[in-house]
């Protein structure tokens, strides 16, 4: 399987660390984000990544010229992920992945030991607290059932975090996916329209540390987890 890492983002909520660097090149514990991804895709067997860069793009291919196999793909536009990962052309099924957060790499592969054949779409699931701030799915068993973006009364604790291993018939829907109300192509829309499809839509719990790095606050609660799992030994 071959992976894909969405590093094209600018980290606004990250200044003034994100002023001269690109989001996913925020430290954790003396390495950046994306190569804590990176090195982990190559530990989970994972030998050709590519990484779609934007903001920063040359400071970034720059940094990562020390690893092997590593292609990049500008989104000149950052326009939302469907439209970040249809920039892409895999003709298998792939591992999609944002650059900006910090998880355990055990929930990578349970991503990935979760698809199967004729199925279609895997998404990286979790229970939290507070899922009023995320994407939260509807699930029956391991399968998704629908998708609900920040809801006021969220149907379940269960989040999607943005991870996911597709089948090529993702592109299909991308192609057909339109802009949202806040003026970006969603990749939840395109799965959306799986669901209405009743395509095979499935979801693997992530049962290890999973951090979003959008804030400061978030920043630290990843550094914390980074250092406490190095004492571990994870």
């Amino acid at each position: 399987m071959k992976a894909l890492v969405l590093a094209a983002g600018k980290g606004t909520r990250l200044r003034p660390l994100t002023e001269n660097k690109p989001k996913v090149l925020v430290e954790v514990n003396g390495k950046s984000l994306i190569e804590h991804i990176i090195d982990d895709l190559k530990k989970l067997g994972i030998e050709e990544t590519t990484v779609i860069k934007g903001y920063m793009g040359e400071m970034l291919e720059e940094r990562l010229g020390k690893y092997r196999n590593i292609n990049f793909i500008e989104q000149e536009e950052q326009l939302g992920t469907a439209h970040a990962i249809g920039l892409s052309s895999f003709d298998s099924p792939f591992l999609t992945v944002n650059g900006d957060v910090f998880m355990h790499r055990q929930n990578l592969k349970n991503v990935i030991s979760a698809f199967e054949e004729n199925v279609e779409a895997v998404i990286g699931s979790m229970k939290v607290e507070n899922p009023e701030e995320f994407g939260v799915l509807e699930v029956d068993g391991k399968y998704v059932k629908g998708i609900v973006e920040k809801p006021d009364s969220p149907p379940s604790d269960i989040i999607n975090t943005g991870t996911y291993v597709f089948s090529p018939v993702i592109y299909d829907y991308i192609e057909k996916t339109g802009l949202s109300e806040r003026g970006e192509y969603e990749i939840t829309d395109s799965l959306e329209m799986m669901l209405e499809d009743q395509k095979d839509v499935r979801h693997a719990n992530f049962d290890k540390y999973w951090v979003d790095v959008g804030r400061h606050e978030d920043l630290r609660r990843a550094r914390n987890k980074g250092a406490k799992d190095k004492e571990r030994g994870g």
